[in-house]
């Protein structure tokens, strides 16, 4: 049984308005916010729980971890609700505006800035002291004006390059290591119904992820250490360039895709290069595992700055205040860290193994952990691959980051206002405008500048 937490405070007043969750949904840092006043948590009212992990294994633990949270904690009661990715943002929006948050719920690294600051979150730094500050990697708990406001669950590395080694045999390419010879190598994969890679072309935040890689992998940075905007330059336009040329070698379709859709292009043996998360492999796995034994995963294609930057970052979790609709605020936190650590953390990353990868240092090295799953037995190299977060970055730790020889070196700054910009899907036009409407990389570029500025302007002025 884990300590009880008891609530924090919150700030009474009013409840916020429909536009001020705009606002904070658009990534705005904005000033305080009148609240809704606390009221007494009673442990008759459920714990409700939000997150967007829809695979069924993964489901059946959380089922499995309720249960045995319930039975030990009589009279406390859980209800939890799963929905896919490309649906959290639209259901989160709907339940601010509508004063009816659940205690627990998956929030991206760059809201948090704005839901913190506007008060819709309860601190949590008791529960992650208790679990040990140590256990995370510094830049995954970064503090908001001196309070954190979420705690991973697992770390997403979005940037593993998987490919089909049994295609590359079969046309006599060896693994790309360039992104002169990544075009290449595509183009030479790309026959009848077959492609050489995908990546997404749609108006959402996966297309600007992809870009960003391919960006910081030029040398370029959306901000610099002390904040401003620097977005642009040779560093964007040799990205752009990168995308379109390899463009020509991706599937129909991709203005469509979300998350999943690059999963099932590449079940689907549709594809033979994906650079893409540890979710590939453990999917494959339980639904076709002869695809994984032809399965490899090497190192990122490197771009003009000597090196291929990746992507990884915190997903986590948060816990609404009672100004927006939270009810059972203490016994939710108990029944966070309840989730988080143990043998049910281990049970959780092996639910989607190696896709999950656990935040905590103590869970990454138990060796239950270690020996993997029956379906990946003899594959260690598939899910060290997955698990190394090397030469990566995220939204949040982006600013004023360098490559130095040969690796990516960070400034230690953690940037607020990008979320801004990500929420308004802006480095995905900008895609968009070269792929689909074949207008100039600079032009693009120049457009994406414009519109960053204005995000900035509204997101530091509140």
């Amino acid at each position: 049984m884990n300590a009880t937490f008891e609530p924090a405070a919150t700030v009474s007043g009013a409840k916020p308005s429909r536009r001020s969750v705009i606002k904070g949904l658009a990534g705005a840092a904005v000033g305080a916010v009148a609240l809704a006043a606390p009221r007494i948590a009673r442990a008759a009212e459920p714990i409700r729980f939000l997150h967007d992990e829809t695979d069924p294994p993964t489901i059946e633990f959380f089922n499995k971890a309720i249960a045995a949270f319930e039975a030990d904690n009589p009279g406390l009661k859980i209800e939890m609700e799963a929905v896919g990715s490309a649906g959290r943002l639209q259901k989160v929006t709907a339940m601010l505006n509508a004063h009816t948050m659940p205690e627990i719920f998956k929030i991206l690294p760059e809201e948090r800035f704005s839901f913190g600051r506007q008060g819709f979150l309860e601190p949590l730094d008791d529960v992650i002291n208790a679990i040990g500050v140590d256990q995370y990697p510094d830049r995954m708990i970064a503090p908001i004006d001196g309070k954190r406001y979420s705690i991973p669950y697992t770390i997403g590395h979005s940037s593993v390059f998987w490919y089909r080694q049994d295609l590359l045999e079969a046309a006599g390419v060896e693994l790309p290591r360039t992104w002169d010879d990544y075009i290449a190598t595509a183009a030479k994969l790309t026959t009848g119904d077959q492609f050489g890679t995908v990546f997404p072309a749609n108006k959402n935040r996966v297309t600007s992820l992809f870009f960003s890689q391919y960006y910081w992998s030029a040398g370029g940075t959306y901000f610099d250490k002390d904040l401003n905007l620097v977005f642009g330059g040779d560093a964007a336009v040799a990205a752009l360039d990168f995308q379109k040329r390899l463009f020509a070698s991706v599937p129909p379709g991709v203005v469509n895709y979300v998350n999943n859709d690059l999963v099932n292009a590449y079940l689907t043996e549709k594809v033979a290069l994906v650079s893409w998360a540890g979710r590939l492999v453990s999917t494959a796995a339980a639904n076709k595992p002869d695809l994984v034994t032809r399965t490899r995963a090497g190192k990122r294609p490197a771009g003009p700055a000597g090196v291929g930057v990746g992507f990884a970052n915190p997903n986590n979790l948060a816990l609404a205040s009672e100004a927006v609709g939270a009810r059972n605020v203490g016994a939710a936190k108990e029944f966070l860290q309840y989730i988080l650590t143990g043998d049910r953390a281990v049970d959780f990353a092996l639910t989607a193994y190696p896709h999950l990868i656990p935040p905590t240092a103590a869970v990454r090295s138990d060796p239950r952990l270690l020996a993997g799953t029956p379906a990946l037995a003899g594959r260690n190299d598939l899910a060290e691959a997955s698990f190394d977060i090397s030469d990566t970055l995220d939204f949040e730790s982006e600013a004023g980051a360098k490559i130095e020889g040969g690796k990516v070196e960070l400034s230690g700054v953690t940037n607020p206002y990008i979320g801004a910009i990500i929420a308004k899907d802006i480095p995905a036009q900008i895609v968009q405008q070269v792929l689909l409407q074949d207008k100039a990389p600079a032009d693009a570029v120049a457009w994406g500048q414009a519109q960053m500025e204005n995000a900035l302007a509204a997101a530091r002025k509140g």
